[in-house]
């Protein structure tokens, strides 16, 4: 394989908390909200809900010292079963769909499709750099799950029940900043919608008040974080 695609996806890895950024912005320039009706805001939030699931059942079940949010790639053990054993990359599954849900409570397919575009080809040279750092330090290992397991496309009838507990402390400090964004993201879409289609938010207190709610509980969580747990976990 050249190099090229490799160093892309160590790059966009590095950066990909950051790179949807401005495509973020130029949405809401270019593109409009089509339609106020209730539909689209249900839909959009049960996708980006169950992609908060497939996130929050991947780092929950993960060894430690893998699926984290670090710059750099790091793998202390491989992840084979539960939903890692239906496809390769759950977590990327998960982002696309918490990113579709909320373009779909925007309401604009356009601009639903140009992201999600972007995210599977964003995600594709970041797992070329993920495969073959995997490769390089699990060896064998590795290239045995890799070819009962498929990159993308599921294969239900491979689930393997998981081979670990559940690690709730593990969700609630990893999954904060991803629980947070997808929420307070769902609000200001909403709240923008209708502005936009009504030239008010019409009942300013409730978004204003359900954000408070989000800030308070997503800086309760850094600080326990930073604090680690009576347990010794951080």
């Amino acid at each position: 394989m050249k190099k090229w695609p490799l160093r892309l996806g160590k790059f966009l890895f590095r950066f990909r908390t950051f790179t949807p950024l401005p495509l973020i912005a130029l949405t809401f320039i270019f593109f409009r909200p089509l339609s106020p009706a209730p539909a689209w805001s249900l839909a959009g939030l049960a996708i980006a809900l169950l992609g908060e699931g497939i996130r929050v059942l991947s780092v929950g079940f993960a060894g430690s010292g893998t699926s984290g949010r670090e710059s750099f790639l790091k793998a202390d053990s491989l992840n084979t079963t539960g939903l890692y054993s239906l496809a390769r990359n759950p977590l990327y599954w998960g982002n696309m769909l918490i990113f579709s849900g909320l373009l779909a409570i925007y309401a604009n397919p356009y601009a639903l499709t140009l992201f999600v575009v972007f995210l599977f080809l964003q995600y594709h040279f970041i797992v070329l750099a993920e495969e073959s750092f995997l490769a390089q330090l699990h060896g064998r290992a590795y290239d045995d799950y890799r070819s009962r397991v498929r990159r993308w496309l599921p294969r239900f009838d491979r689930l393997a029940a998981p081979g670990r507990k559940f690690n709730f402390y593990k969700v609630l400090f990893k999954e904060n900043d991803s629980c947070f964004n997808l929420l307070l993201g769902a609000l200001l879409v909403l709240a923008w919608k209708e502005y936009y289609f009504s030239g008010q938010v019409r009942q300013p207190l409730p978004f204003a008040a359900a954000a408070i709610v989000l800030i308070a509980l997503y800086a309760g969580v850094k600080v326990l974080k930073k604090r680690g747990r009576p347990d010794g976990g951080a």
